[in-house]
């Protein structure tokens, strides 16, 4: 699954104060994303580092001690709105600083939480926006450290100086969530910057942009619509995968860049796999974020690389997207195993897959028969 679009509009902002110092938090990306070690009343957990979520959500199960707090409206992407229910717990303790008395969101209460990949990783809750809202954020991806620091007014200087790029928020009614202005084929289009969005770049369908794509490098997909925090929109789909375009951020121009367009969704978004690439400083009171390019992905579309993505519904593993020309799966198709490798045991396939330099052999089943589909199509 992907964290893609799962980010809430919460109708109630919560928040949260820090004193001045620094907290520094280590992250890994093993599984794509930023994941960060806390304590929640004194208990270690794993929690998923995201941009693109306006709170904090908690596992309502993994804890002793809470009390209710009555319920909020939310609305994902989809625009599928529901009431979840708010809890409060004692403290939170991120790198060296403790929160006290903080309100969370039930994860339990999302239906993304059932796929697999939560289990994978032990992912315990997801540490929003909010986390950075008084404080300077950085995140510095060589050292994968996830900074929150106080103003310095040599900073901006010196990060002009080390060669940033500066960027202006251009949401200014909550201005953790970054929406930030990008050129995409040399029309300017805004965008969320996820760290929850497990992708590269995506985009909604968009009819002017679609006429600067190179024929030749763009490719369709069929696909069964579109996973948000509140579950799966079944309805038929396509998806577009294009590569070859040129992408402004800021002063700084970018060729060959990858963008997956989706019928499904109404959001662009920069991905965690392409937020990875750059040295962040983001200044929420100013509505000011600095880049600036470090390290280069060399991640490619499960698409591209295969020829089909495959996602968890209902229990399953299935295939959700084709190409048009693919012939060998069908979309609906069970998954069963990758490699002989049974899919319980592979719940980061999505890293198996990307590490492989040739599409894995696939078991599925199909109407109650079992298959086997090999790359070559023997």
């Amino acid at each position: 699954m992907t964290l893609k679009g799962a980010y809430l509009f919460l109708l109630l902002f919560i928040g949260l104060s820090v004193t001045a110092q620094t907290i520094r938090l280590p992250y890994n990306d093993k599984g794509g994303w930023m994941l960060v070690d806390l304590k929640v009343n004194n208990t270690p957990m794993t929690f998923l580092f995201d941009t693109g979520w306006d709170g904090l959500a908690i596992r309502g199960s993994l804890l002793d001690r809470f009390h209710k707090a009555g319920a909020i409206d939310v609305v994902d992407a989809n625009n599928i709105a529901q009431q979840v229910e708010l809890i409060h717990v004692d403290s939170m303790k991120v790198g060296s600083y403790t929160f006290r008395d903080i309100p969370f969101t039930d994860l339990e209460k999302f239906p993304m939480l059932s796929d697999p990949i939560f289990d994978c990783y032990n992912i315990a809750g997801i540490l929003g926006n909010v986390i950075y809202q008084d404080k300077i954020l950085e995140i510095d991806p060589v050292k994968q450290e996830i900074i929150l620091q106080d103003f310095n007014p040599e900073l901006v200087d010196r990060l002009l100086a080390g060669g940033f790029t500066e960027v202006k928020n251009s949401n200014r009614s909550y201005t953790p969530r970054m929406v930030i202005p990008m050129k995409v084929n040399e029309l300017e289009r805004y965008f969320l910057l996820d760290t929850g969005d497990n992708s590269y770049l995506s985009m909604s369908v968009d009819p002017q942009v679609l006429q600067t794509l190179e024929p030749a490098q763009t490719h369709k997909y069929l696909t069964t619509g579109s996973v948000s925090a509140f579950g799966l929109n079944e309805s038929l789909n396509y998806t577009l995968v294009s590569s070859g375009n040129t992408i402004k951020v800021g002063k700084q121009y970018f060729d060959n860049q990858e963008i997956t367009f989706s019928l499904g969704e109404n959001a662009n978004q920069i991905g965690v796999e392409f937020i990875k690439q750059y040295h962040l400083v983001y200044f929420p009171d100013k509505a000011t974020l600095f880049m600036k390019k470090v390290k280069q992905s060399t991640v490619i579309s499960t698409l591209e690389k295969v020829g089909y993505g495959i996602a968890y519904v209902e229990g399953q593993y299935r295939i959700a997207a084709i190409g048009e020309k693919n012939r060998q799966v069908r979309l609906g198709d069970i998954v069963l195993a990758l490699d002989g490798i049974p899919m319980d045991k592979l719940c980061n396939y999505r890293k198996y897959i990307q590490a492989k330099s040739t599409p894995p052999v696939l078991t599925v089943s199909r109407d109650e028969k079992q298959l086997t589909i090999s790359p070559n199509g023997k």
